[in-house]
């Protein structure tokens, strides 16, 4: 399994240009975390090192990031959180009306079979359209916007 690196991390000004990138093997991805980390002491390297190399879970992963983003103001540079702008507020005023007149009404197991029903093997065409369009490394992509293993 080949894992692909910036040559110049981005927390230290890279960017995603192909001409910084790089293919390497888990453990060699591993060991230039390791290498970052040693010589600029950014504890973002280090994280990446002990989660490539096995020495903690994806949950302690997740836990350390947070906890470095919160020591730094926020999250990591350059990232937006994910429920940025988001309040919850219906743009359609018929669904909201009935939204609130529902409020506090469990969802009984039928509604919920129906919503699975018609939901099954739906694409999402804002998805699609996103990721065909998104920026950043220039990996081949199927018509539906997906990554292309060179595995396959």
């Amino acid at each position: 399994m080949k894992h692909i690196h910036h040559i110049v991390p981005k927390h230290m000004g890279g960017t995603d240009d192909y001409s910084n990138l790089i293919e390497l093997s888990v453990e060699e991805h591993a060991e230039a975390h390791k290498k970052l980390y040693d010589e600029y002491g950014n504890e973002y390297d280090r994280i990446a090192y002990e989660a490539l190399s096995g020495m903690i879970k994806k949950e302690e992963v997740i836990q350390q990031v947070l906890s470095e983003a919160g020591k730094r103001g926020g999250a990591p540079k350059g990232r937006v959180p994910w429920n940025k702008g988001k309040k919850g507020v219906q743009k359609n005023p018929y669904l909201a009306e009935l939204n609130k007149s529902r409020k506090g009404q469990p969802i009984g197991e039928d509604v919920k079979e129906k919503v699975s029903a018609a939901n099954k093997g739906r694409k999402r065409p804002d998805l699609v359209e996103r990721n065909k369009k998104r920026k950043g490394l220039n990996i081949p992509r199927d018509e539906n916007g997906r990554f292309i293993s060179n595995n396959s």
